[in-house]
């Protein structure tokens, strides 16, 4: 099945965006190109391939914890708009009573 430029309307219109009509050729095309490739992949023969079991990285690189430096409490707190004891003022938002 081809793309048509009534297919790309549609999805244009679900995803509310407004194509002009030289916007709606091209991604005919480029749309069209991509479903083709698509189409080419599902016909491969993918019996030999082991099934993946998963997608996620077994193990995560870690890099080493090196203590460095940070911001004295004075620095922090020289910036904030409000400040309590040792420590940075917000408002109340939730009803304790």
């Amino acid at each position: 099945m081809a793309l048509t430029s009534a297919d790309v309307q549609h999805i244009a219109d679900l995803a509310d965006l407004s194509l002009t009509p030289a916007e709606i050729e091209q991604f005919t095309r480029e749309l069209g190109a991509v479903l083709e490739h698509v189409t080419q992949l599902a016909e491969l023969d993918t019996s030999q391939i082991e099934l993946t079991t998963h997608v996620g990285v077994l193990q995560m690189p870690l890099r080493p914890d090196i203590v460095r430096p940070g911001l004295s409490q004075e620095a922090a707190l020289a910036e904030a708009p409000r400040v309590g004891p040792g420590a940075f003022a917000v408002p109340k938002f939730v009803d304790e009573g």
